[in-house]
């Protein structure tokens, strides 16, 4: 064992290493900086970190028995600084490789790897850390120093906070205190339910589940049957359709407030429009009393309908949707949520587990809104380095009956040195400066590369962009990381861009060249192509008559048995075309080519149609047209879409005949007039798709009529024109 000496003096070399390390960091000499072979697009990534990163490969197989997901590295703390993330695999110079990290380890750090201060901190704290207290019965001076430290940075009316140990706890802590509230004060003496938002994510505890709807963290799970209303997303430069999204979701909210979700409630559209317009005038003209004007409301509500709204317990939101992909709504809609909401009298709870203190340039994300009247709980976690519950007074009454809210820890102490070290080191300015170079830079490559990004978007450091398809979103993000820069991903096509608030200038252009660089490999085709066992075989051009055409259905269970005749029909479709030699390189795949995976995924999806066409004498597949409800796809122009949250929408996602085929008009109406009549059996009422404008003119006559919501020339610089379609779908005529 090493001596108190020996300790010390490990202790000493480690300040100076981590000085000089801050140093250089913060004069520019610090660049990401990993194998040249990991570029390699030709072998797979695995492959490339097992000879070139040794020391990472050994540690990750040596722990292969445990059950976790993980970027591909082992990553060395000691070596680490600002945004650059050491691995403790070393160059042959004996220096670490480092990678630089955008995605600011899934939102949990303000500030970089090895802050001195932050280092200082944690050994000046050292009896607090070597021994954990369960703060539930053992309260410290370190807890109690957090406690008093969060009454200064507490959110305007919830003053009143609990500590536990992550963003989940927070939320199902807050889940708790909203139903006892209604349990205790209602009549019915029943909890009631909790109104949620589509596209949130609150953790993956079984009550945060609930209220989540993300399709992957949820499946599978029994849980509350709790309701959820659509996430109004803020369309910039298309007023109309957003203020078409808030009026969705806010009248499927007073719906439920109105009616308690109980049956013969009624729910008449004369007095929705009423409560909006004097919604709408409040808010119009700002300095009145705001609770003057909620009491002259909530006395216009019968005896009934304030009886049903007691169902609802709470309406919980994020005021941005981190894991949902960084979606924003507008400030006009949260002002017209909060009133609506304390009319009602129902809680609000605005979940800030990511997006609280400091990362979107306000102190609370919510409070970019300027609400009338503030909300009655936030959860916050993340940054906090623990979890955190703030309430009401009001909701802070249930709170004191012991072991109702009570958890053994109360949080770790370590989080909690590192928080308190760190509060008075948070400048929103700072905040806002480096925000701005970041977004700025990624305008900039959105402007030049638009067929690959679009939708920069977010507030301060909480950023991201969109890709022009959902399966580039890995593609890009492995491109980025064999040349050392670590992107995440959110939704079903947005990466993250979550730079620290204190990041150094030169680490953001060093990350933006890198992204640029990525962007070059996946537009000029340099990513590595899928591998496929599928057959490529050319007959020539044929006349295939449709009497010799059988119909085959696509389900999840046929799919796995005729996915690669699938696969061929889509790379022979488009890979024959012409692309510009940017666009397309000898063996790569083309833009316009689904991959295997992104076909798997929409076959496996809820209400999924899918057709192939075989032709009975060849028994080859000369076509196939595949797609699912609206609301499962997030490609280009369905935020225009007016038909989102409906839910009664199928979307044609993808479609291909053979090029070697001499009929090809005759069989693509084919495939639309049999995929129409099983949309119409399953019970939608119209179909969306992006496709080639040129159906508008061959396609069936229902299809010829279709709405044109968006025209998009050169789509993906393939030379062609699509447009994004609309149409009724109706019964034939007989």
């Amino acid at each position: 064992m090493a001596t108190i000496e020996t300790v010390v003096s490990r202790v000493a070399e480690s300040l100076e290493h981590v000085s000089r390390l801050d140093a250089r960091y913060r004069a520019g000499e610090m660049h990401a900086h990993v194998p040249d072979a990991l570029a390699d697009s030709e072998r797979s990534l695995e492959d490339v970190v097992a000879q070139h990163l040794p020391a990472s490969h050994a540690a990750l197989e040596a722990a292969s028995r445990s059950l976790f997901f993980s970027l591909p590295v082992a990553f060395d703390p000691a070596e680490s600084v600002g945004p650059y993330l050491a691995a403790i695999d070393r160059d042959p110079d004996g220096q670490p490789y480092r990678f630089l990290d955008m995605g600011a380890l899934i939102a949990t750090q303000a500030f970089g790897e090895n802050d001195p201060a932050m280092v200082r901190a944690v050994l000046d704290s050292l009896p607090f850390v070597t021994s954990r207290y369960a703060h539930s019965e053992y309260q410290t001076a370190l807890s109690l120093r957090l406690k008093a430290e969060l009454n200064r940075i507490a959110p305007a009316g919830a003053p009143r906070h609990f500590v536990v140990n992550t963003g989940a706890e927070a939320v199902e802590n807050a889940i708790k205190s909203v139903l006892l509230n209604r349990v205790m004060t209602s009549q019915d003496g029943d909890g009631g339910f909790i109104v949620s938002f589509e596209g949130a994510f609150h953790g993956r505890t079984l009550g945060a589940l609930a209220v989540t709807h993300r399709k992957k963290a949820r499946l599978g799970f029994p849980t509350f049957d709790w309701p959820h209303i659509p996430f109004p997303v803020e369309e910039a430069g298309s007023p109309k359709v957003t203020a078409r999204r808030e009026e969705r979701s806010l009248k499927q909210l007073w719906d439920l407030l109105v009616s308690g979700r109980l049956p013969h409630a009624e729910k008449s559209k004369d007095t929705y429009r009423r409560e909006m317009d004097a919604l709408d005038e409040y808010l119009a003209q700002p300095g009145q009393d705001v609770m003057a004007f909620v009491h002259a409301q909530r006395a216009n509500l019968g005896p009934d309908v304030v009886r049903r709204s007691r169902r609802v317990a709470a309406v919980l939101v994020e005021p941005i949707q981190g894991e949902g992909g960084v979606r924003l709504a507008s400030a006009r809609f949260m002002r017209r949520l909060r009133l609506l909401t304390r009319i009602y009298d129902v809680p609000l709870v605005f979940d800030e587990v990511q997006t609280g203190w400091g990362m979107t340039g306000r102190l609370w994300a919510h409070e970019l809104f300027d609400l009338p009247c503030p909300p009655d709980v936030v959860t916050w976690a993340k940054k906090a380095q623990n979890g955190v519950l703030f309430v009401s007074e009001e909701l802070a009454t249930f709170f004191q009956e012991e072991k109702k809210f009570n958890t053994t820890w109360e949080g770790d102490s370590v989080g909690m040195v590192r928080l308190l070290a760190l509060l008075d080191k948070l400048d929103l300015d700072q905040v806002g400066r480096t925000g701005e170079r970041a977004r700025s830079g990624l305008e900039a490559l959105a402007r030049e590369y638009r067929e690959i990004l679009k939708n920069v978007r977010g507030a301060g450091v909480m950023l991201a962009f969109d890709v022009m398809r959902a399966d580039w979103c890995e593609a890009l993000r492995d491109r980025a990381f064999r040349r050392g820069l670590v992107l995440l991903p959110a939704g079903e096509r947005s990466v993250r861009f979550y730079p620290r608030y204190d990041t150094e200038p030169s680490a953001i252009d060093e990350a933006l060249t890198i992204l640029r660089l990525a962007i070059e490999d996946l537009a000029g085709g340099r990513v590595a192509p899928e591998a496929t066992t599928a057959l490529k075989i050319r007959v020539g051009t044929l006349a295939i008559p449709l009497e010799t055409i059988e119909i085959v259905d696509l389900t999840p269970a046929s799919f796995e048995t005729y996915k690669f005749q699938i696969l061929a029909v889509e790379q022979e479709r488009y890979a024959a075309a012409q692309y510009p030699p940017d666009v397309l390189r000898a063996g790569r795949r083309p833009l316009l080519q689904f991959p295997l995976e992104t076909l798997e995924a929409t076959v496996a999806n809820p209400r999924a149609i899918g057709i192939a066409l075989r032709d009975r004498v060849s028994g080859r597949f000369v076509g196939y047209a595949l797609g699912s409800a609206l609301e499962n796809h997030d490609e280009e122009g369905i935020g225009l879409d007016p038909r989102v949250g409906e839910n009664n929408t199928f979307y044609l996602q993808a479609m291909a005949t053979l090029p070697t085929v001499q009929n090809a008009v005759e069989l693509e109406n084919h495939l639309l007039e049999s995929l129409r009549e099983r949309a119409i059996a399953a019970g939608f009422e119209f179909l969306s798709a992006l496709i080639e404008d040129r159906l508008r003119d061959t396609g069936p006559a229902w299809f010829r009529g279709a709405a044109i919501l968006e025209r998009i020339d050169n789509y993906l610089r393939s030379g062609n024109t699509f447009a994004y379609l609309q149409m009724v779908l109706q019964p034939p005529l007989n």
